[in-house]
């Protein structure tokens, strides 16, 4: 029987608080397979040490990602990534997923923390994504999917519902679902990007893409109410899963 949960971390240079976040996951899970993919300019020297001490497996991209795109005061000169660069990001996640046989993966960044064992787990999921509609304060913020890409799914035999986009670090899915849902749509994904990218910026987005493979496979997406973002809900100790939790005084807590 294979490991219920890998993690792989998506980092850059903040060493301490990424070696927190797979640390946090393997206190509840200390089977599952961590794996630390570094940007191409991050400290890859440091995440290399830490990957030898915690038994990780570590790798680099290619070449570097940096920001999605351009985003408040973030500007990077362009909306989204160009396809070689998203392509570059799924790659890395792929790769990693076939290196292990854990029944479910989880991306991690560097505010990203496993506070609880996860009760999501208990259950049958493909991708259980941050809640949105509503969130955990109550509030609707659905983040919708343009009718343009819910069409491109359906006409393509997927399935165009879910509560919104929101599969950045946190997500959980099914690893093996995911394998298959990429190896058999990649093509078409290359091949339509340019478009998709026309009609809107988050088909180029980490936040959205993961959950765009998924659905165009068929899969379902749901939300996971335990997963909260530590900017908007006070009480985010009381959840099993923390994101944007960028403090490290309250990270060293953990």
């Amino acid at each position: 029987m294979g490991k219920i949960i890998s993690g792989y971390l998506w980092a850059w240079r903040n060493t301490e608080r990424g070696r927190k976040s797979v640390e946090s996951l393997r206190k509840f899970y200390p089977e599952a397979d961590i794996f630390i993919n570094v940007d191409f300019e991050g400290d890859i020297d440091t995440y290399k040490q830490i990957s030898s001490e915690i038994g990780a497996n570590f790798s680099i991209n290619k070449f570097q990602l940096g920001y999605c795109g351009n985003f408040g005061q973030v500007q990077v000169g362009y909306d989204c990534w160009p396809k070689e660069y998203t392509f570059e990001w799924v790659r890395g996640i792929y790769e990693a997923c076939l290196k292990t046989d854990s029944k479910y993966f989880m991306i991690l960044e560097e505010d990203d923390f496993v506070l609880n064992p996860i009760s999501i787990l208990d259950d049958e999921f493909s991708m259980a994504i941050h809640p949105t509609n509503p969130a955990p304060n109550g509030h609707y913020r659905p983040n919708p999917i343009s009718s343009y890409f819910k069409d491109f799914i359906s006409n393509h035999g997927g399935n165009p519902q879910s509560p919104g986009y929101a599969a950045g670090g946190g997500v959980i899915f099914n690893r093996e679902q995911f394998i298959l849902s990429w190896e058999t749509k990649k093509d078409i994904i290359w091949e339509s990007y340019d478009d998709l990218k026309n009609h809107n910026k988050i088909i180029g987005w980490a936040d959205y893409i993961l959950q765009f493979i998924m659905q165009l496979e068929g899969y379902e997406i749901i939300q996971n109410n335990q997963l909260c973002e530590e900017w908007e809900i006070s009480n985010w100790k009381d959840f099993e899963i923390v994101t944007g939790l960028k403090d490290l005084e309250q990270i060293r807590l953990l």
